[in-house]
C-alpha cells in the first residue's frame, strides 16, 4: 500500500501542472484590439474607417468608401468579419473635370465663368457665368455633364445705361389777361370793362368787354387762351 503512495502523489502534481498550463493556455488567447479591428476591415474592403466600437465579444467598425457607408462586426477572438451592412449608399463619384463643365456651361450660355463649385452631396457643379445682361447659374451633372437646370438674374444697370425716359411734352402757355385786353384792343381801341376767362378742353378763351366813349361802340371779344387768335367779335349798339 505504501508503495502507491509516491504514485499517487506524482499523478496528483501531474495532473495540477496539466490544469494550470490549460488555464494559462486560456490567458494567453490574444484579442484584438480597435486599431487591428479597422486594419483588418480596411484591408478587405478598403476605405477609412470613421469609428470602432467594442460590443460585446465583437467590434463594430463603421467605414466609409467610393459606394456609401458601412458598419462591419469583426468578432474580437478570431479576428473573422462576421457581418456587413450599408448604412448609406452615397452613389458614383464626380466623373467630370471642372474644365470639362466649364466647358458644358459655356456651351449653353455665352459670358464669362465668374466661378464653378462643386456639391459632393448631389454630385454637381454649379457654374456661374456673367454675360452683358445676366448672370446665369447652370447646375449640372458631374458624372454625365447633363444640364439640370439654369438659372439667370438680370444684371441692373448703372444711371449711365439707362435708356433716358421720355419728356412729357410741355403745356401749351396761355396768355395772361392782359395779353388778352392788348389783343382785344386792336379790334376795339377803348377802355376795358370786365375780362372773363372760362376753361375748355382746347385750352380756354377770353371774353374781354371793351367801351369807347368817344365812338359811342362796345363789343365783346372773344379771345383764344392758348392761340390769342380772336374768335368772334359781339357789338353793342
Amino acid at each position: 500500500m505504501k508503495k502507491w503512495i509516491p504514485i499517487l502523489a506524482a499523478c496528483i502534481i501531474l495532473g495540477s501542472a496539466i490544469v494550470f498550463f490549460l488555464l494559462n493556455s486560456a490567458d494567453d488567447v490574444k484579442m484584438l484590439n480597435e486599431t487591428e479591428a479597422a486594419a483588418k476591415v480596411t484591408q478587405l474592403y478598403g476605405g477609412s474607417v470613421n469609428a470602432a466600437e467594442l460590443n460585446g465579444n465583437d467590434f463594430s467598425v463603421e467605414f466609409q468608401t467610393d459606394e456609401g457607408l458601412y458598419s462591419a462586426q469583426v468578432d474580437r477572438e478570431s479576428g473573422r468579419v462576421t457581418a456587413v451592412e450599408l448604412i448609406e449608399k452615397t452613389g458614383p463619384s464626380k466623373a467630370l473635370t471642372v474644365e470639362q463643365a466649364e466647358e458644358i456651361a459655356l456651351g449653353e450660355v455665352q459670358g464669362e465663368i465668374e466661378e464653378i463649385n462643386y456639391s459632393k452631396g448631389q454630385n454637381e457643379f454649379a457654374v456661374t457665368i456673367m454675360g452683358e445682361k445676366e448672370v446665369s447659374i447652370i447646375s449640372l451633372s458631374a458624372e454625365t455633364g447633363e444640364i439640370r437646370k439654369i438659372a439667370n438674374e438680370e444684371i441692373p444697370q448703372s444711371d449711365s445705361e439707362q435708356p433716358e425716359a421720355e419728356i412729357p411734352p410741355e403745356p401749351e402757355r396761355i396768355i395772361t389777361s392782359a395779353e388778352a385786353e392788348a389783343i382785344a384792343k386792336e379790334t376795339l381801341e377803348g377802355e376795358v370793362q370786365e375780362v372773363e376767362f372760362t376753361q375748355t378742353q382746347d385750352g380756354g378763351y377770353y371774353m374781354v368787354e371793351i367801351e369807347n366813349e368817344e365812338t359811342e361802340q362796345e363789343a365783346t371779344i372773344q379771345i383764344h387762351a392758348i392761340r390769342g387768335e380772336t374768335l368772334s367779335v359781339e357789338w353793342d349798339d
